[in-house]
């Protein structure tokens, strides 16, 4: 489904690859909020299922009593412009993320729809022996088938206006978080000190400011490139996540999609906001359900308000790869008090290659494992003027004396490698070795929709959702296809080949659910027999024919290849049988 960007005055908020901000709610039933705008990027929304959106992890540890959220930002734009604001109901702890770590979770967890081919016909000379089974299953997203200084000052020395309760710097982040002062002061000061607003934002931040909320703001520290980017991670008290959208809903585009994960004990479900399940008549099985982002879209429509989730993985966490996230080699304390170079020509870059973070070949450019690494070394080891970068580093010792030692720093090297590559890589791997479940959520709401704020709950008695699913396309020796899909619906084809065409009495939900934090879900809507009744009315219009003491008949297949195979097996057949008469 189509959507387009913000307009440009939302260039005065956010733009994360969460899109959105998280608000640190703790164990209550309130409201959360966020200021953001999406510049994710042209056009409109990429490959099905597993299309790039707002993506968000919430680990919840009740032996600690935290929420941990991690959101993935994603800008493109100049650095000046990129701020954020967050509303939040307490002071939270921030570090920096691993973007590998939702890499990895989008490409273990996307949603696959398949089909596996079987021949209903017999052939009657040769008992026992169908027209074969073949199989046909897609699978995988990117196949395109179906992943505390200053605490208490005011700003300007006198008791008027917000305060700033902490500041700090985060990888390349420098965030503050500010309490109290009107809305207008509010926004003046953000305006001020190079958080760009959104005008609109004054009311919302009332809204907040009234019921006592702080708001903690972040912008790329001076001379960051947005190349530094990377996931903030936001860890507080509290047992609920909550995913704030009141002010998303400012800059928010048309048909937004936000994706939220949750590592935990047992499968998390969205409470406040409703459960769907998809009616997977509407998908289209044959060309791999590329329109899942429609069927998504329409089903969630079907909630009250338009205000839902449907659940796209919920299982074993294992599923999620560890790799490159980190490695027991990977050692930032070597590089403390390090030289660039030593006399005998090791290089940082050979430390750096010993330990598998990178590899440079001559004449053929240098390879990160991760994307934070060109970064820090374009900071402390800048390419001399006048050469090429891949040149430079895999080379250091050619270019010995261009090398600019007043950038060089070990130690702060060294830091900046531990906080923004290792320590991340490190925390990422120990999640999901810590947490046996992960679940998968999506909803795709646009701005009008977001007027209530989504908090998630982890229920023990939800089963297990896996994200593989498969229907059968069965062949008969005339007629139309069957179709039988995981909702046990049996659908017969237009006879073509194609899919049947639906009106709009045929639901885009199967069923519209509440979710507590225990027992089953309870169903507020079925769409069930309006589905059925919709299947019956077209399975009248098409002929199924299961090959009951027929041959099989040549038919036209939708794939070449299947095509093909069959084509050859009948007329193999009717070669047989030439040479009998003929004997």
């Amino acid at each position: 489904m189509p959507w387009t960007l913000p307009p440009l005055r939302a260039l005065a908020l956010v733009a994360a690859a969460s899109g959105l901000a998280l608000t640190l709610a703790p164990a209550r039933a309130s409201a959360c909020g966020g200021l953001f705008c999406d510049f994710s990027g042209p056009g409109g929304m990429p490959t099905p299922v597993d299309q790039t959106g707002e993506n968000i992890l919430f680990v919840v540890d009740r032996d600690e009593g935290t929420v941990e959220a991690q959101i993935q930002i994603q800008y493109m734009g100049d650095p000046i412009n990129f701020a954020w604001v967050i509303p939040v109901t307490a002071i939270p702890d921030f570090a920096v993320g691993s973007e590998l770590l939702f890499t990895n979770l989008l490409a273990g967890t996307v949603p696959t729809y398949g089909f596996t081919t079987n021949f209903d016909c017999q052939m009657r000379d040769r008992p026992g022996v169908g027209c074969g089974s073949f199989d046909a299953v897609a699978e995988g997203g990117d196949s395109g088938f179906f992943d505390t200084d200053g605490v208490g000052a005011t700003t300007d020395g006198t008791t008027g206006g917000p305060q700033i309760v902490k500041r700090e710097i985060v990888g390349a982040y420098e965030i503050v978080v500010l309490q109290g002062g009107t809305a207008q002061e509010l926004y003046e000061w953000l305006d001020q000190n190079g958080y760009a607003q959104d005008d609109d934002a004054p009311p919302i931040l009332a809204e907040y400011l009234a019921e006592g909320y702080f708001f903690a703001a972040a912008k790329l520290v001076h001379g960051a490139g947005i190349d530094q980017l990377q996931p903030l991670v936001m860890k507080y008290k509290g047992d609920r996540p909550c995913v704030p959208l009141r002010l998303t809903r400012i800059a928010a585009a048309e048909d937004m999609p936000i994706r939220v994960f949750a590592l935990g004990d047992h499968r998390f479900a969205p409470m406040g906001y409703r459960h769907v399940e998809l009616n997977d008549v509407r998908l289209d099985w044959i060309n791999s359900a590329t329109n899942y982002t429609e069927v998504v879209a329409n089903a969630i429509d079907a909630a009250p308000d338009g205000q839902a989730f449907i659940t796209e993985y919920a299982g074993d966490s294992s599923v999620v790869s560890d790799s490159g996230l980190y490695s027991l080699k990977w050692d930032s304390s070597i590089f403390v008090g390090a030289e660039p170079i030593t006399a005998d020509d090791y290089s940082i870059i050979d430390a750096l290659t010993t330990q598998g973070l990178m590899e440079c070949y001559e004449g053929f450019g240098c390879s990160y494992t991760h994307p934070l690494l060109l970064p820090i070394l374009r900071t402390y080891l800048p390419t001399p003027t006048g050469i090429a970068e891949d040149d430079f580093y895999a080379c250091m010792s050619c270019y010995e004396g261009l090398i600019d030692l007043a950038a060089w720093d070990g130690a702060k090297f060294a830091a900046d490698l531990e906080e923004r590559v290792i320590a991340p890589g490190r925390h990422a791997r120990d999640l999901l070795a810590r947490w046996p479940k992960v679940t998968r959520m999506l909803t795709i709401m646009s701005p009008h929709e977001m007027t209530a704020d989504p908090e998630f709950i982890e229920n023990p008695d939800l089963p297990d959702l896996a994200a593989a699913r498969t229907a059968t396309d069965n062949f008969p020796c005339s007629g139309s296809n069957k179709w039988d899909l995981p909702s046990e619906i049996a659908l017969l084809d237009d006879g073509a080949g194609g899919w049947p065409t639906f009106d709009a009495s045929m639901p885009w939900a199967r069923e519209v659910q509440v979710i507590a934090p225990s027992g089953a879900p309870q169903v507020e809507t079925s769409f069930v027999e309006a589905i059925e009744d919709a299947v019956r009315a077209s399975n009248k219009r098409f002929d199924y024919d299961d090959g009951t003491g027929l041959n099989c008949a040549v038919r036209s297949l939708r794939s070449s290849w299947l095509g093909a195979l069959s084509l050859g097996l009948v007329l193999g057949i009717a070669w047989r049988s030439r040479r009998r008469r003929a004997a």
